[in-house]
């Protein structure tokens, strides 16, 4: 299984990151109506920031992640933490060490950015299969009920992901 990632730092790659994630939007499984989770798609492209294609072989995408600086809590002046805003991996790359590789192409592309990020933070639904994934590499901040039902608050602090990921195999990077 050969794969590359690819930061979507032109117009041709976000286009092709949010036809990804429109495509598979019945499969995100975010607990939230259409133009919520439009809204956690579209913003790392909108708002300037950051979105990952992961490639196969025939550079055909099989997996995605946006991200954006900062929380809303904050104004988004806490640009230090990443909020991870969707993930969606093809079903036949679920269960391979394509997540964590993901990961790791993250971490690396942070640690290359001119603000130094010291956590990750994300939400998730009440989905057990992505909770128990969550749990392995970032701690559970809250439980909260919502108007789109119960929301878990992970946040991963870089070193602890760091350490998490250094039980693995590298990836090795181009």
């Amino acid at each position: 299984m050969d794969i590359s990632f690819s930061v979507c730092a032109t117009e041709v790659y976000q286009t092709k990151y949010l036809d990804f994630m429109l495509r598979h939007y019945e499969n995100l499984n975010m607990p939230y109506p259409f133009i919520v989770t439009f809204g956690f798609i579209a913003s790392p492209v909108l708002l300037g920031r950051e979105a990952i294609l992961c490639l196969d072989e025939e550079n055909e995408i099989v997996g995605a992640l946006g991200y954006i600086h900062g929380t809303g809590e904050k104004q988004y002046e806490d640009e230090h933490v990443v909020q991870i805003q969707a993930v969606y991996l093809g079903m036949a790359y679920r269960g391979t060490r394509l997540f964590l590789q993901g990961l790791q192409f993250l971490l690396h592309h942070l640690k290359h950015q001119p603000v130094s990020v010291t956590e990750l933070v994300f939400w998730t639904g009440q989905e057990p299969y992505i909770n128990r994934l969550a749990a392995k590499f970032a701690g559970l901040e809250s439980v909260t009920e919502s108007e789109f039902g119960r929301l878990s608050a992970y946040r991963a602090p870089v070193p602890d992901l760091e350490a998490y990921l250094q039980k693995f195999r590298p990836m090795t990077l181009a």
